[in-house]
């Protein structure tokens, strides 16, 4: 019976997360509340707390179920032994992937850069996740840093800036597809994606 019951509230928090993947997508994290996402997942407002502190911890957990796979997979790949060149195409390969088909991915992000307003009561959120993209850089730039030293990138990139650059085209790439989906399939152009990138940092032979 203990076990069933367990199940049953696994369930209850699946259904209250896509829920509210839904609504705060619809609304935007400011004008949703609990209720609305209790209503909509067929539940009582008194579930939601049973899983959640409140709406900023529900938000927070929601990023935690749609982004910490991917960044797990990321930063993986810093385990493997091949070059800075093949870990930065590995890395974009990753996010790009899942920028175009992972659908909890592509609802978080757009609730995260297109429906939230940043109040202080989600300052505690943003600076852990800014905190966490922080260190995705700085790895970035050490791949880049190395690419230089042994002779793949140009001597004359800052790896600072191609850091930057990098991370801002990842970010670019979400947004594009999400923004216009009709226009190209990323996963299908992922290569070329790549490859455009790759080519801007590379040594010419």
């Amino acid at each position: 019976m203990a076990r069933k019951t367990k199940e049953e509230a696994e369930k209850t928090r699946q259904a209250l997360l896509a829920s509210a993947f839904k609504v705060f997508n619809e609304k935007g994290y400011a004008k949703t509340t609990l209720q609305d996402i209790a209503e909509d997942a067929g539940v009582t407002r008194g579930a939601v707390y049973w899983h959640f502190k409140n709406k900023t911890d529900l938000f927070e957990k929601l990023f935690d179920f749609a982004f910490m796979p991917v960044r797990d997979l990321l930063f993986s790949q810093f385990d493997k032994d091949i070059s800075p060149q093949e870990m930065l195409s590995n890395l974009m390969e990753v996010w790009i992937s899942h920028a175009g088909i992972d659908q909890n991915f592509r609802d978080a992000f757009t609730i995260m850069f297109n429906k939230t307003e940043w109040s202080e009561e989600l300052m505690p959120f943003k600076l852990k996740f800014r905190n966490e993209e922080y260190k995705l850089i700085k790895k970035v730039e050490e791949l880049i840093a190395q690419g230089m030293e042994d002779g793949t990138f140009r001597e004359n990139l800052k790896p600072e800036v191609a850091a930057a650059t990098y991370y801002s085209t990842l970010l670019g790439i979400a947004q594009y597809t999400i923004f216009f989906p009709e226009e190209v399939d990323i996963a299908q152009e992922s290569k070329s994606l790549i490859e455009m990138f790759m080519y801007s940092c590379l040594k010419e032979k």
